[in-house]
């Protein structure tokens, strides 16, 4: 999902700063891989318009060769150095088959506190679950299904307990909604958990935050600062400019990370933009970068960060992933399936990370803490993210995209699969997974109510994920 700023995590295990980002970096950045989804033509002021495409397919394995793939070169995995942390991440059960694939969406958080867990606020249970369960800002724990069958542990967000969680765009909860609530005396809504004086501190501290993103008056002027860029735009996120490393001690005015985008993205198979002599360089675009937010990251601790005031603040950890620094990308797997990929593994991200998304003109209709924004491109407004496709079309199998997820998907031969994307933010429908993609059929961008017609020709297991959100997976059982 959003992993593709995780190489600039492993950097700051490192205590270091981009490899590009301080001033006079001449030294060009990779090339950057074939994998990434096409690049829209659409500037951003709209959301692509309805597709509707209808492919017919001949089988493919659930883990499709790397035949049509350009893989970077084998990397050597990250080193940390002192006073940081790196664990082996937790084994996982034999993999069951694609049919015993549950596709609902606990939360295994009560069960394992239940049971008397007392680990560490990032810990996960003890116990693997069946198949991939949950979604980011959604529920406590993510698990995501490789492309090998195996079921891992990928993300951990909140501390253990009740979560108060802020992404339902019927909420106010964006930093211009949660200002607009608290300058108006009105009562402060019960999804929020807060009282008036704590919800004035929140608006105190993102007024902070937003000084500070909107003190950049362009990328080039981050890179004249010091800051380097780690990633390629991000879809609905942006590009990760890191400076500095690890810090113990929250301060809303001086975050890590300062998040760019521009219209239409990084075009597909483009080179890594870098820092050189205070410029933002390799990037015919440079100029229409602009600042939409920050992200947070604090040294480990036991137990969840006390940083923003109230309970809508959920810092996340991240598991088991495999970084493609080549490409400004990365994603989630076993140390196997990272090695085929030609990626570095790394079993355990040793920091808490949150972003904010605060500048102006950019309001995140999904929450201020977010993990995606549908104001940065692709872009979803309003009023679409109100028409949810919610439409049964009669003969064919409707797969609703849902909090992050595609659903049990069955179908008959030849029988036809209607994907509908419900939520806030675009999705896609491609062939195979992150790490081994292919290019059997691919959806395009699929903004909110928006939808793709598939069916198979011959009986099998069919992989796919989502473009943009890598850890977006599922198959498609076919007799």
């Amino acid at each position: 999902m959003y992993r593709r700023m995780l190489a600039s995590i492993v950097l700051i295990l490192a205590l270091v700063a981009a490899a590009c980002g301080s001033d006079g970096a001449d030294e060009a950045a990779p090339d950057a891989a074939d994998n990434d989804p096409e690049a829209s033509d659409d500037t951003g002021d709209t959301a692509p318009t309805t597709t509707t495409t209808t492919t017919t397919m001949a089988p493919t394995t659930a883990a499709p060769t790397t035949a049509s793939t350009t893989l970077p070169p084998t990397t050597a995995a990250p080193t940390t150095t002192e006073g940081t942390t790196t664990t082996e991440a937790p084994t996982t059960t034999e993999a069951p088959t694609a049919t015993e694939l549950p596709y609902e969406m606990p939360d295994y958080s009560e069960e394992a506190l239940a049971a008397g867990f007392t680990g560490t606020d990032f810990a996960i249970p003890d116990e693997t679950p069946d198949g991939p369960i949950g979604a980011i800002g959604f529920s406590r724990f993510v698990y995501t299904q490789t492309p090998s069958g195996d079921v891992v542990p990928t993300f951990v967000e909140g501390p253990p307990g009740r979560q108060v969680r802020c992404q339902n765009f019927e909420q106010d909860c964006s930093y211009q909604e949660l200002k607009a609530l608290y300058e108006s005396g009105d009562e402060v809504p019960e999804h929020l958990a807060m009282d008036r004086d704590t919800l004035g501190e929140l608006v105190g501290q993102l007024d902070d935050v937003n000084d500070f993103v909107s003190s950049f008056d362009s990328i080039h002027e981050a890179c004249a600062r010091g800051y380097g860029p780690t990633t390629n735009q991000t879809a609905n996120m942006g590009i990760h400019m890191l400076k500095g490393g690890l810090t113990n001690a929250f301060d809303p005015s001086d975050p890590k990370m300062v998040l760019f985008a521009r219209p239409g993205g990084t075009e597909a198979g483009s080179d890594i933009g870098y820092c050189s002599g205070g410029e933002f360089v390799n990037d015919d675009n440079a100029d229409e970068y602009t600042a939409v937010g920050a992200v947070f990251n604090l040294g480990l601790s036991p137990t969840h960060p006390e940083g923003f005031a109230g309970d809508i603040d959920n810092w996340h950890i991240h598991y088991n992933t495999c970084l493609r620094p080549s490409s400004g990308t990365d994603t989630v797997g076993t140390a196997a399936d990272c090695a085929e990929a030609g990626g570095a593994f790394v079993p355990f991200i040793s920091s808490w990370m949150m972003h904010a998304y605060v500048a102006d003109g950019f309001e995140a209709q999904t929450g201020v803490f977010s993990m995606f924004n549908p104001a940065v491109w692709p872009v979803v407004t309003a009023e679409q993210m109100r028409a949810q496709s919610d439409q049964v079309i009669e003969g064919a199998v409707n797969a609703q995209i849902l909090n992050f997820d595609y659903g049990d998907i069955n179908a008959e031969v030849g029988e036809p699969i209607v994907f509908s994307n419900s939520d806030a933010v675009p999705h896609t429908v491609t062939a195979g997974s992150a790490l081994l993609p292919n290019s059997a059929f691919d959806s395009g961008v699929l903004g909110t109510g928006q939808s793709y017609e598939l069916s198979f020709d011959e009986p099998g297991e069919y992989a796919l994920f989502c473009a943009l959100h890598p850890d977006m997976q599922a198959i498609v059982n076919v007799d």
